[in-house]
């Protein structure tokens, strides 16, 4: 079975090398819950994931693009 590697924590740097189609970048500090994604057109979105209280779903919460929302 392959070993699961700890997430890394977002900062400007790692955001700034992403390029399309990388894998997320998740905040595992902080701001736990916190992710940035590149899609096909560069575009770096953030988004929140959490646990809803009531339901007990994942859900997600798209926060917005890149550069409009930074770090």
């Amino acid at each position: 079975m392959r070993d699961k590697q700890p997430a890394k924590s977002l900062s400007t740097k790692a955001r700034e090398a992403m390029k399309p189609y990388d894998k997320d970048k998740v905040d595992t500090g902080e701001n736990m819950g916190l992710h940035v994604t590149c899609g096909a057109t560069g575009v770096k979105i953030f988004f929140y994931r959490y646990s809803s209280p009531i339901v007990g779903n994942l859900i997600q919460i798209t926060i917005g693009c890149f550069p409009q929302i930074s770090l």
